[in-house]
């Protein structure tokens, strides 16, 4: 599935930017109950999947990117420690996207 094609560049500031609070957002999380870590992650994942549909990405894109950037989020959660450059190469490598945002 080349998602780079069906990405618009215009949208990539969109996609840098949520890479970008990623850290944030795992913060925030990290010291929060199970109970409501499960529910914070439901509705960062919402926002995540609304911001994208807004920018107006297709439906499959949205999934595909929403579902990637969760796995870096809980991942950050469980404190991997990747920086964002780590985790905008992990995305786009999750998504099979690889181009000059991501490159050296």
């Amino acid at each position: 599935m080349p998602l780079a094609r069906t990405t618009p560049r215009k949208n990539e500031p969109i996609l840098e930017r949520i890479v970008a609070g990623i850290p944030r957002v795992a913060s925030a999380m990290e010291d929060l109950p199970i109970e409501q870590l499960w529910s914070a992650l439901k509705a960062a994942e919402e926002s995540y999947r609304r911001t994208l549909r807004q920018a107006g990405l297709a439906e499959s894109v949205c999934q595909a990117l929403t579902s990637a950037i969760m796995r870096r989020l809980k991942g950050q959660v469980a404190a991997d420690g990747l920086t964002e450059k780590e985790i905008m190469r992990k995305l786009c490598e999750d998504l099979g996207v690889l181009d000059e945002v991501v490159a050296a």
